[in-house]
């Protein structure tokens, strides 16, 4: 009988199984035709409109459903641990500069070069700015961003000692596909820090007499000074700031006000050559990360709080007046205090309008480096369509048009420089910034200088001495004929000025007005450029950072709660001590009362 009751069932479901079937069918291979490649990214750093654009080019060029899965991170090392576990593998993903050193160290990844070497990456090679990058004959001996920062890649052997031998001959240029690039600088509010803190610098006598505009513009020299940093730490600014709930950002902060002097042009014992200043700004030794333990926790008493992605709002809305920044954070948040709407096109009245500035300090900054790298699969992955998109994809960000599209959506500055004769990144640079074809004396406007980001070439690849450039709204208008039509272009040209066989790319604005505080953050002016360092994985000393960083954060009880517990106690212990006095009296007493009674 029990026989039969599963031979009914085994029936019963093959049945259910055959009028079921084609529908389980349909949705199977429907489900199996579309290829979906996983993409990991941090928070609020793409143009998600970009990834349907991706989708329908594919469907359009290759007749193939592409689906791309995005989801995101909030940090560095919140990604690395879910890459560490396992649970979860991605197709391709984005990070920092150390972090893909960190994940190439440890055998996480592979290479793009059969990607480069197999024209995959054309759209890349083509227009990455020879500052961050450089393929080719030039790759080997390039001072690129990318080609200078080394990788180790683990060999397989062993030394003599069993330490693990790396093959160093690789560089970051090899192992990621860069994405967007900034510094870490100073974000304020001068005319609130006057508004909150005016009667604390007024007790300086070399701030007694200034008027509050007078005191605005002071301020505003002493973070592009060489001083900027410290004044973190100083009593003016207590409460006014928030700093990066990043251990590695806010570690930058600290080295350079331990070294402060090391860093300083002014200063006898001023650091002559980048090599030796970039080491000194990576040094993580027991002794450095103690004593940048202990200026950051005189620090912590300085500030409002730590935070990660919050500051960026909290100046906007005047909870705070400093924050340490991201670059392409302090573009968003220099828009939005000037621009009343969502569309940045309605401004605001000028009493309700929030000026924000953006400094690197003179003694330099941290500069990142954000990019895309691919996470180690097996060997028959690379022939895979799943490989082919998520490369195919890439290029597709780096379409020129589709990367101003991105700077346009996250404020951050893209890595794409226009190497061959594409205009997309001037054009749109010019658009926002150049106030020079609006104002009636273009010579009364500042000259900033970014010439070192931009290499247009002829046609025989030959540096250009001459260029025309058009600039108009690359939303609106699908080129400049276009916007030539309703006479909605600007026209510039630039020349080699000082004959050095390139063309000098210079912006001419207002360094105070919105344009000119904005483009400050995206670009960094060229005489900046030997002061931006760059930060490396540190290896073995990963861990006692962490721990310093712990250190920092713990909060204290306050003294008045200490002060409270230790007469708490104090008074508990003296209580228990009397008591057990009072016991061993009253016993004693009555043991001789009953000695007493029993003699009696």
């Amino acid at each position: 009988m029990k026989k039969m009751f599963l031979s009914t069932k085994a029936f019963l479901c093959l049945g259910l199984f055959g009028i079921l079937a084609p529908s389980i069918v349909s949705c199977g291979s429907e489900t199996d035709s579309a290829t979906y490649i996983y993409v990991l990214n941090a928070e609020d750093y793409i143009d998600e409109e970009l990834l349907t654009e991706f989708e329908n080019l594919v469907k359009e060029e290759d007749g193939k459903d592409v689906k791309v899965i995005y989801e995101t991170y909030d940090t560095n090392e919140t990604m690395y641990n879910t890459l560490k576990t396992g649970k979860q593998t991605y197709d391709v993903l984005c990070c920092s500069d150390y972090m893909i050193q960190r994940l190439a160290r440890e055998n996480m990844l592979s290479s793009f070069d059969d990607a480069f070497n197999e024209g995959m990456l054309d759209n890349y090679k083509n227009y990455v700015s020879p500052f961050l990058a450089q393929y080719g004959a030039n790759q080997s001996e390039s001072d690129a961003k990318l080609n200078s920062i080394s990788v180790e890649i683990p060999t397989g052997e062993t030394d003599s000692e069993g330490n693990i031998i790396y093959d160093t001959s690789k560089s970051l240029a090899d192992y990621a596909v860069g994405y967007m690039w900034g510094t870490l600088g100073i974000l304020y509010n001068p005319s609130l820090i006057v508004e909150r803190n005016g009667d604390l610098f007024r007790k300086l006598p070399e701030y007694a007499s200034l008027s509050d505009e007078e005191l605005e513009k002071a301020i505003v020299e002493s973070f592009k000074s060489v001083n900027g940093y410290s004044n973190l730490w100083a009593p003016e600014y207590n409460k006014t700031q928030s700093i990066k709930d990043s251990m590695r950002d806010t570690y930058a902060i600290g080295i350079f006000e331990l070294y402060k002097d090391l860093f300083n042009p002014e200063s006898p014992t001023y650091l002559p050559t980048y090599n030796e200043r970039n080491e000194q700004f990576n040094k993580c030794d027991d002794k450095t990360i103690e004593g940048v333990q202990e200026e950051l926790i005189k620090l912590k008493e300085n500030i409002f709080g730590f935070e990660v992605d919050s500051g960026k709002d909290d100046i906007v809305t005047q909870k705070i007046a400093v924050n340490i920044a991201w670059s392409g954070d302090a573009v968003n948040s220099i828009g939005r205090g000037y621009y009343a709407d969502d569309d940045w096109e309605e401004v605001r009245d000028e009493d309700s309008q929030v000026v924000l500035y953006y400094t690197v300090p003179k003694i330099g900054a941290n500069v990142w480096f954000d990019a895309w790298c691919l996470p180690k699969h097996e060997d028959s992955y690379y022939t895979s369509d799943e490989y082919k998109y998520t490369i195919k994809f890439l290029d597709f960000l780096n379409d020129p048009y589709n990367a101003v599209a991105n700077m346009s959506y996250n404020g951050y500055t893209s890595f794409i420089g226009s190497t061959s004769n594409d205009q997309n990144i001037l054009t749109y640079t010019l658009y926002c910034y150049d106030l020079s074809t609006s104002v009636d004396d273009p010579d009364s406007l500042d000259t900033y200088d970014i010439s070192y980001y931009f290499d247009f070439v002829d046609e025989n690849g030959d540096p250009l001495t001459e260029l025309t450039v058009y600039s108009y709204d690359q939303f609106e208008y699908d080129s400049y004929e276009d916007a030539l039509v309703d006479d909605a272009c600007d026209e510039y040209v630039f020349t080699d000025e000082d004959g050095d066989g390139k063309l000098d790319i210079k912006i001419r604005t207002d360094l105070s007005s919105y344009e000119g505080r904005s483009l400050v953050a995206q670009y960094p002016e060229t005489s900046n450029i030997p002061n931006l360092y760059v930060m490396r994985d540190y290896k073995n000393q990963n861990d006692k950072i962490v721990t310093m960083w712990e250190n920092v954060k713990v909060n204290p009880l306050p003294v008045w709660v200490v002060v409270l517990l230790i007469v708490f106690l104090v008074g508990l212990f003296g209580y228990l001590g009397s008591y057990k006095l009072i016991k061993k009296y009253k016993v004693k007493k009555r043991k001789k009362l009953r000695e007493e009674l029993e003699n009696n």
